[in-house]
């Protein structure tokens, strides 16, 4: 399915400050779908709204008919799989809305998402929100994915850099823009690259990247222990660094075709 034997592990903390952990993840590599969400904070009920992107995403591509043109056929511009990561997405929020209405009332609830789906050799990402994809090549760390805050925006606006006018709170600047379930339709930002034998795939919550810094980030996925040391690795140095918030991270390992005594998987 993938073109590639795929090793990953996740793993999630409450942090050293939060009393709950409104993080969830999905680890389904027999789909090639890899996912993390994070419940946002102040608003009530953070983890149901994390909880049903994972089971709505799974669900809406484990569902998929590989002869049916619905709902692709009105995206004929993008690729099928990518439509289908769209097309959930879409789902998801429309049921995370509904059930925050029931929940919360006008305040609503809500999550980021960031997933990835690996078919025919290329790595299909979707996301809303702050939760981040890196990938690890050839021991370069590169940001796949790119926030959706107030600043992010500003600097997409601007040509990455803020004019010198603008005094943005950091409060403020860090404030999600876009999210699953807190408006009736979201706008899902999609990338499409091709995968390599060698690559690391990472997909983690602020918990991770806003307390670790890049370099201790790149550092941890090039070491040679498994997916899951490496998961362990990564939510100990969060720890380390104070552990400010939930802290949920997925590493995926393309190891190409043949395991390491040559046979086919």
């Amino acid at each position: 399915m993938s073109g590639f034997r795929l090793e990953a592990a996740g793993g999630s903390h409450v942090g050293c400050v939060r009393a709950e952990n409104e993080d969830s993840f999905g680890v389904l590599p027999g789909m090639g779908l890899f996912m993390v969400a994070d419940g946002i904070g102040g608003r009530p009920a953070g983890e149901v709204a994390s909880r049903m992107a994972m089971q709505i995403m799974r669900e809406c591509l484990e569902e998929d008919d590989p002869n049916d043109t619905w709902p692709y056929e009105r995206n004929r511009e993008a690729d099928r799989e990518e439509a289908r990561l769209v097309w959930s997405l879409r789902k998801a929020n429309r049921a995370i809305e509904m059930t925050g209405r029931r929940l919360a009332g006008e305040r609503g609830i809500g999550t980021t998402f960031a997933g990835a789906l690996v078919s025919g050799g290329k790595v299909y990402l979707a996301h809303v929100g702050d939760s981040r994809v890196y990938r690890l090549r050839g021991g370069r760390l590169t940001a796949l994915t790119r926030d959706h805050t107030v600043i992010e925006d500003l600097l997409r606006q601007c040509g990455d850099a803020v004019p010198e006018e603008v005094d943005l709170d950091p409060v403020i600047a860090c404030r999600l823009t876009r999210a699953l379930g807190t408006e009736s339709a979201v706008d899902v930002e999609t990338r499409v690259e091709p995968g390599e034998a060698g690559d690391v795939l990472l997909l983690c919550s602020d918990g991770l990247w806003g307390a670790v810094p890049e370099d201790e980030i790149a550092a941890t996925l090039a070491w040679s222990a498994t997916p899951a040391g490496i998961v362990s690795g990564l939510i100990g140095r969060a720890l380390e660094h104070g552990g400010p918030d939930n802290v949920t991270c997925v590493v995926v390992r393309f190891a190409g075709d043949e395991d390491s005594e040559g046979r086919r998987c």
